[in-house]
């Protein structure tokens, strides 16, 4: 018995050894890497805090800093990946929030070249009359869904006082509530985060869980909790807005893998739309101004991460932009007298 022991000991230590050396071949070759997966737990990981509200799970942890997928990745004081703006709105100022996940937070590109950077320059660029000055903030939280982006601007980003919020819809934004989850030894692991990620791409591959398009697709059946508090949240912010006396947008981005023949989810966006129309609130669809505009590929961070490149965000810019202004310019209009 003391032998079998002694040989056991001797595994358990053996194996010990091994998984501290895996540790830390991986905590060297992730380093600074493009890998998704491994990227979006190191953000999980440097810059997320847990909260009470189980409608919003988790923010930005404030000024934090770190190097993700390629880039030098800063978050504010307020928990924003952006400059510092002010509570209270400078006078002269027209602020405009934009509300999404990882695609609007700019995932694998650097902050001036996020679509609400690129956006907020070239409004100013305008010179709309009646606008002095636009301030366009990134309130985009990697992993948010619908219903995790309403509650952010009811109890914090209305204290912001946007004159206009732009919500950037995702195809996977009916999913449920994401939980942050705080194991210290367990989280923090590359190890243990390499090989859950490995298996999970390997359970696709199989079949043992479902492909992209089926799995999107199934989140939008009208039986699926997620899909309901989703449909919630949208009127729920449509209503929010109205109470505040700010405008509103919604801007659905499609998923970038198929977007020049055919777009495999035209009717969940359809759904979407469905389900805003009766609260008079303009839906913009981005797939108009993404599509044609060469390979998919051209339009991806990396070969393998399809989140918007700097010329995708370029092309939503613009289309934001274009929206805008014709929402500013008609809101003009029909404010100015009538003359006789």
């Amino acid at each position: 018995m003391g032998n079998i022991l002694k040989k056991l000991a001797l595994v358990l230590f053996s194996l010990l050894v091994v998984a501290l050396l895996m540790e830390l071949f991986l905590r060297v070759l992730f380093y600074h890497s493009k890998d998704f997966s491994m990227e979006m737990w190191k953000y999980a990981v440097a810059m997320k805090r847990s909260v009470p509200d189980p409608n919003l799970s988790f923010v930005h942890e404030p000024n934090t800093q770190a190097f993700l997928m390629g880039q030098d990745v800063k978050i504010n004081s307020h928990g924003l990946r952006d400059r510092e703006f002010s509570l209270e709105k400078p006078p002269g100022v027209y602020r405009i929030m934009v509300l999404g996940d990882s695609t609007t937070f700019g995932w694998g590109v650097s902050m001036d070249d996020t679509a609400s950077k690129i956006l907020e320059r070239e409004l100013n660029a305008l010179r709309i009359p009646g606008y002095e000055r636009f301030e366009v903030m990134n309130a985009g939280v990697g992993n948010y869904d619908t219903v995790q982006e309403v509650t952010y601007y009811r109890t914090r980003g209305i204290e912001f006082h946007p004159d206009m919020v732009i919500l950037v819809f995702f195809i996977n934004d009916p999913e449920p509530v994401p939980r942050q989850r705080n194991i210290v030894l367990i989280d923090r692991s590359y190890l243990v985060a390499f090989l859950t990620n490995r298996l999970d791409g390997v359970l696709r591959k199989t079949g043992a869980r479902p492909g992209w398009k089926t799995y999107y697709a199934s989140l939008y059946e009208d039986e699926k909790p997620g899909f309901q508090a989703c449909k919630a949240a949208l009127l729920n912010l449509a209503a929010t807005t109205r109470e505040q006396h700010a405008k509103l947008i919604v801007a659905l981005l499609p998923e970038l893998h198929e977007i020049n023949n055919g777009y495999p989810f035209a009717a969940e966006h359809q759904k979407i739309k469905d389900v805003v129309a009766p609260t008079g609130v303009p839906v913009l669809d981005l797939i108009d101004g993404l599509k044609g505009h060469g390979p998919e590929e051209t339009l991806w961070v990396t070969p393998l991460d399809d989140h918007p490149s700097g010329k995708a965000n370029t092309l939503i810019a613009a289309q934001l932009r274009d929206a805008i202004v014709a929402e500013l310019t008609t809101s003009r209009t029909s404010a100015a007298p009538s003359g006789h």
